[in-house]
Formats: structure tokens, C-alpha cells, sequence
């Protein structure tokens, strides 16, 4: 509106007397050719070393992951890095090795916005993990402006559809749509940036969308009404910890000392017993029965 900001933030003004003690051309030997000097991360997420990171831009993921982060807990699988903050796109496995800097990020789908890397294990559903964020987002947006207060509501909504197993073979095409919408034709960088993290979520785990519409299955078990809980009877000792914790009534004993029966009809899928059984004896299965 004809009143232009200037706006710098501390990383900023903490970089310019280094320069100005060092000189430019110490600055500009750290970092990649396009993308000079450090950046500070705040990794969070599954990983075992979280906290504020100082790294030279063109470092990879992977160093950042493994030799700063010291791997992922439990030695699981890493499934994706969201990067940039709640605007941010989620880079996938196989582009571990691609080095962090302005022009990769952007050919990836993500973007440096304000330095925040959350990593991801095997057990995050990227479809639920997209729905979050946009949940989120929709918190911020000032609702000026019809692209953004609209599109991310209307997004948000068939995110939820799909997590809960009422998605339709159009609501990826849908979602792509709403995104391009935000994009084209929101006031400000929030609502251009806020398709993001559901962009690139369909643009590299597309068969966790698939498999949410047309299988009615989370692959990671994540999402309450596409799972169930069972009781692996050969590993159950009846101590009946799980009958007691059960808010619904949902365990019983059929006889003592012997397996419990857990009826699904009752079952509000909260996930107490299988966090209090050490035994195994609680298994979490897509909606389908696949473990």
C-alpha cells in the first residue's frame, strides 16, 4: 500500500560485524555459491539432539540429521524433514544427501523461511502431518483476504475427510487446486506459502493420499478412524494392566489368567492400552486388519 518496511531480523544483525571484522571475503567462503555464510536451525522433531543449530549453508540433510542431531530415536527409519517453519516443505528420504541452501530448498519444494527443521520417523502419517499444519496456518491467517481465509478452511476440511475415511478419488486434485488458488491470489507470503506443506506432501508421499481414499487405510497407523487395536492372544498373559486403564470397558477377562477379549464395537481407539502393555499383546492395525 505505498508504505514500504525494512525489516531485518537479529540473525541479520548479528552476521554484519563478523563481516565487518572479517571481511567480505571471509564471509563469502562459507556456504555455496548462490547461498553465503551459516543459517541457525532450531531442530526438533524425531531426532535424538534437538535445539538451535549453527550449520554453513550447503550442508546436506543428512549431516545435519545424523552428525549434528545424532540420528533418529530408536533407530528408525527417517521418512521426511519439514524445513522452513509451519509454511515449510517436507523433504523425503531420498533426497537426503541434497544440500540445504536458498536454491535447492526451493527446487525441492521448500523454503529456508524462518529456520525451523522438524524431522520425521516411519510412524509420522503425512497426510495427518499436513493436516496440522494447515490447521495451524489457518490460526494465523489475518482472513483479509478471501485465497487465503477461505482456501485454507475449505483445505482443512478435505484434510479431514481424508483422515478420516471419508476422502474421494477427487480430493487430491481438490487439494492441488485450493493450493494453486492460495498461491495466485493471496494478499501476503503467508497464503502464498501456506499450500506448502500439503504440495509437497502429495508431491513425494502421494500413496499415503491413495491409500487413505481408496484402501480406507493410514499406513503409518496413525489416523484414529483407519485403525483399530487387537489383542495378540499367544503373547497375553491376562495380567488384566489393560482392563484396568480401558476408559470404556472395552477389555474383559474371559477367564483368569488367560487372554483378554476387546471389544471393538466399545473400543474409542485411544491408544491406552497399547501404550501400557510392555508385552506386545496390543497390536495397532490399519482399518482394513493389516498389520
Amino acid at each position: 500500500w505505498e508504505k514500504p518496511s525494512n525489516m531485518n531480523n537479529v540473525e541479520t544483525w548479528a552476521t554484519i560485524p563478523l563481516i565487518i571484522n572479517n571481511g567480505a571475503d571471509w564471509f563469502a567462503s562459507i556456504g555455496t555459491e548462490g547461498s553465503k555464510g551459516t543459517k541457525i536451525f532450531s531442530l526438533v522433531g524425531k531426532v535424538n539432539n534437538t535445539g538451535l543449530v549453527e550449520v554453513p549453508l550447503g550442508i546436506t540433510l543428512r549431516d545435519i540429521i545424523y552428525k549434528i542431531g545424532g540420528g533418529i530415536p530408536g533407530n528408525k527409519r527417517f521418512k521426511a524433514a519439514q524445513i522452513g517453519g509451519p509454511s515449510g516443505g517436507c523433504i523425503p528420504e531420498q533426497c537426503i544427501d541434497s544440500p540445504v541452501d536458498f536454491d535447492e530448498l526451493a527446487k525441492l519444494g521448500a523454503m529456508m523461511g524462518s529456520g525451523g527443521i522438524v524431522i520425521l520417523d516411519e510412524d509420522t502419517c503425512m497426510v495427518d502431518f499436513a493436516k496440522y499444519f494447515i490447521e495451524f496456518l489457518q490460526g494465523e491467517s489475518c482472513g483479509k483476504c478471501v485465497p487465503c481465509r477461505e482456501g485454507l478452511r475449505r483445505m482443512g476440511e478435505v484434510l479431514t475427510d481424508i483422515t478420516e475415511g471419508r476422502g474421494q478419488e477427487s480430493s487430491v486434485d481438490l487439494l492441488i487446486d485450493l493450493a494453486n488458488v492460495l498461491k495466485d491470489g493471496s494478499l501476503c507470503a503467508l497464503g502464498t506459502t501456506a499450500a506448502n506443506p500439503v504440495l509437497t506432501t502429495i508431491r513425494y508421499f502421494r500413496d499415503e493420499y491413495e491409500a487413505h481414499i481408496n484402501e480406507k487405510r493410514c499406513p503409518a497407523k496413525v489416523c484414529r478412524e483407519l485403525i483399530q487395536y487387537v489383542i495378540i492372544e499367544d503373547k497375553c498373559p491376562g495380567c488384566g494392566l489393560c482392563v484396568r486403564a480401558c476408559p470404556t470397558g472395552a477389555i474383559t477377562f474371559i477367564k483368569e489368567k488367560e487372554p483378554v477379549k476387546l471389544d471393538q464395537a466399545k473400543c474409542i481407539k485411544c491408544g491406552t492400552c497399547y501404550d501400557i502393555c510392555r508385552l506386545g499383546a496390543v497390536a495397532r492395525q490399519s482399518g482394513n486388519g493389516r498389520g
